[in-house]
C-alpha cells in the first residue's frame, strides 16, 4: 500500500511539472502604424506629360514654351466619413515641376475613414511675412531650397510660371502672390487609413489656368504679373480653381 502511495505521489508530481513547463500562447505582434502620407503630383498639358523647353499651343492659339513651373502648398488637412476635419498642422509642400521635385510626404496621418483631402496653394498672411531664416535648410519653406521667396519685397511667390513666345520670342512671367491670393482646394476622394503608409496621386493639368473658365491670351491680356490685384493677376487666378486633380490614394 505504502508503495501504490509513493508510485501515485510520483506520478502526480511529474504531471504538474509537465503541465507547468508548457509555454503559454504568445499573443499576435500588434503591427507599427505608419502615420505618413507621401503626395506625389504629376504635371500635365491637359492629356499629355508636361515637358519644358517643348512647343505647346494655348487655348488662344498662341504657341509657347514653358521654362518653370513652381509653387506652394500648405494648411494640409483631411476630411473623415463623418465630415470632421483632421489639421495635419505646419506641413508645407514645395514643388519645382522643371527639376523633379513634385513629390513630398505628410506626417501624423491619423487612421480612418476618409473622403477628401484639403490644402492651399499659397500661404496664410502670418507664414508669407515670418522671418524665412528660422526653418532649417532641409524645410520645405527655408529660401535656400525654395527659390520662390521674394527676398526684395518679403514673402513668397504662390505659383510661378515662366516660359516664352514663338511668335516674338518674348518672355512671360506670371508670379502669383499675396496672402489675399492664398487659393483653397478640396478634393473629394474615399480611402481608409490602415497600419501602412499611403500615397496620394494628384495631376496639375497647367492649361487649366490658361482657359478654364476664361480663355487667357499673353498677347492681349499681358505677358506679367506687376501687383498682386492686377487685372493679369486675377484672371490667372480665376482659372486655378481645377488646376488640380484628385487621381488615387494607397498603400
Amino acid at each position: 500500500m505504502k508503495r501504490l502511495s509513493l508510485y501515485i505521489a510520483i506520478f502526480s508530481t511529474l504531471l504538474f511539472m509537465g503541465c507547468d513547463s508548457e509555454e503559454p500562447e504568445k499573443p499576435e505582434p500588434t503591427p507599427d502604424v505608419v502615420a505618413e502620407m507621401t503626395v506625389e503630383i504629376n504635371h500635365t498639358a491637359d492629356n499629355a506629360e508636361l515637358e519644358f523647353n517643348s512647343e505647346y499651343v494655348l487655348p488662344s492659339n498662341e504657341k509657347v514654351v514653358f521654362r518653370r513651373l513652381a509653387y506652394i502648398l500648405s494648411n494640409f488637412h483631411l476630411v473623415k466619413s463623418d465630415d470632421t476635419k483632421i489639421e495635419l498642422s505646419d506641413q508645407y509642400g514645395f514643388i519645382d515641376a522643371r527639376l523633379n521635385k513634385t513629390s513630398f510626404t505628410l506626417n501624423n496621418v491619423p487612421t480612418g475613414d476618409y473622403k477628401a483631402i484639403g490644402f492651399s496653394i499659397g500661404l496664410d498672411s502670418n507664414i508669407n511675412h515670418g522671418n524665412p531664416n528660422v526653418y532649417g535648410v532641409d524645410h520645405p519653406l527655408a529660401p535656400i531650397n525654395n527659390s520662390l521667396h521674394w527676398s526684395w519685397q518679403g514673402g513668397y511667390i504662390f505659383t510661378a510660371i515662366e516660359g516664352k513666345t514663338m511668335a516674338d520670342d518674348e518672355s512671360f512671367i506670371f508670379h502669383l502672390a499675396g496672402a489675399q491670393n492664398r487659393l483653397d482646394v478640396v478634393l473629394p476622394i474615399d480611402f481608409t487609413k490602415k497600419e501602412a503608409a499611403l500615397t496620394a496621386n494628384l495631376q496639375y493639368n497647367l492649361m487649366e489656368i490658361f482657359k478654364n473658365p476664361e480663355v487667357y491670351s499673353i498677347s492681349v491680356d499681358g505677358a506679367s504679373t506687376h501687383t498682386v490685384d492686377s487685372p493679369v493677376t486675377m484672371k490667372l487666378l480665376g482659372n486655378m480653381s481645377d488646376i488640380l486633380s484628385m487621381i488615387s490614394v494607397n498603400e
